[in-house]
């Protein structure tokens, strides 16, 4: 019996994280360009989230 690793779920969450990112960072960037911790705090959750996601792609079995 196959366990459950909560992949999909996990693989969901972080496309949808990866979308607001992309979608927000432009006007967080405009609004606080002057704070260079959350600038690279920024670019590296989008690092991450792009990793993360290709990561659990590359895991998942299809049809799970």
């Amino acid at each position: 019996m196959a366990r459950r690793t909560g992949l999909p779920t996990l693989l969901q969450l972080a496309q949808n994280m990866c979308r607001l990112i992309v979608k927000f960072t432009p006007i967080i960037q405009q609004l606080y360009g002057g704070n260079a911790a959350l600038m690279a705090a920024l670019a590296a959750a989008n690092a991450a989230c792009a990793i993360l996601v290709q990561e659990i792609a590359d895991v998942i079995v299809p049809g799970d």
